[in-house]
């Protein structure tokens, strides 16, 4: 039903949020020492929420990146607990603006 109200069409949520900015929470586990990356590493997981750029989505999972210049990080189901995309008005705005700065059409 609430595809429906979404403009009366079957596409997920998700694929209105593809090339925008999106807020997601998700189970983290303890980081590696870089310095011994052969080295187990335990401990308690927790619940982080960041912001990421969305790039892509799938059956197994989303695909973000935190910048230009860091590299892609791929998030499976099973450690994403909620994501929240801009609404329409807001991607609107961005359109709009990334529009008149480079003359081109923002993301479909």
């Amino acid at each position: 039903m609430e595809q429906e109200s979404r403009a009366g069409t079957n596409r997920p949520v998700l694929s209105e949020w593809l090339g925008y900015w999106v807020f997601v929470t998700y189970m983290s586990g303890p980081n590696l020492d870089q310095n011994k990356p052969t080295e187990l590493v335990k401990g308690q997981p927790e619940a982080v929420t960041a912001s990421f750029f969305l790039e892509n989505y799938g059956p197994m999972g989303i695909e973000v990146t935190r910048s230009t210049e860091t590299p892609t990080i791929f998030m499976s189901w099973g450690a994403v607990l909620y994501i929240q995309g801009p609404p329409p008005e807001v991607r609107e705005q961005i359109d709009k603006e990334v529009s008149k700065r480079t003359g081109e059409a923002g993301p479909t």
